[in-house]
């Protein structure tokens, strides 16, 4: 499962690509039952689209489909961003500051990509919220960040992340609940902009 989502973030598997199953017996030497498995749990994790008598294939998202689920994904992150500014203890105000501390000295270890979800992740979870998590896990749109990664890690677009990061780290370190909320909106906008612009083959019609 692992090595199809890896496939993806290389773009070694498209939008609409279909997965025959002998294919991938060969390709990662495991058994049609295994394959069939990862199969399941990639489409139930929203990866992958099965279809009666097509099998198969690397699921495809409307742009209109990805808008609004977007803009629930901003509204859950903004309340999450609020709700730490209110509720972030001092351990976690000090892992914050030293995840941005980390990443500014350019440690190898940590991609990008890597650090943004940690960012994220930590954030959503000092919100204090027992149900927010899980509902913001399904509007990240994992499938959505694999086959965009390369678009979403060029420089240019780094850049305009960590400093949408610092302002949202500012407002939840000042407990500006309202500023915390509107940083993390305007910085998922922004990079939902960067997707929308993308060729319309990464989209269904």
């Amino acid at each position: 499962m692992e090595a199809i989502k890896a496939g993806i973030r290389a773009a070694r598997y498209v939008p609409g690509q279909r997965l025959v199953e002998p294919d991938m017996m060969r390709d990662f030497d495991v058994s049609r039952g295994t394959v069939r498995e990862a199969l399941r749990r990639l489409a139930a994790e929203g990866f992958v689209s099965i279809e009666l008598y097509r099998g198969a294939s690397i699921r495809k998202m409307s742009r209109g489909e990805f808008v609004e689920l977007n803009e629930i994904r901003a509204l859950l992150e903004g309340y999450a961003a609020a709700l730490a500014a209110e509720r972030m203890s001092k351990s976690e105000r000090k892992k914050l500051l030293e995840l941005e501390q980390l990443w500014d000295r350019g440690t190898q270890n940590l991609t990008y990509a890597r650090y943004n979800e940690q960012f994220h992740t930590l954030i959503v979870e000092a919100s204090r919220h027992k149900q927010l998590p899980n509902f913001v896990q399904q509007a990240q749109l994992s499938i959505f960040r694999l086959q965009f990664h390369t678009i979403l890690q060029t420089p240019v677009a780094t850049r305009r992340s960590r400093l949408e990061h610092r302002r949202i780290v500012r407002a939840i370190l000042k407990g500006d609940t309202a500023g915390a909320e509107g940083a993390m909106r305007q910085h998922i906008q922004n990079s939902a902009a960067v997707i929308m612009a993308a060729p319309d083959t990464f989209f269904s019609a």
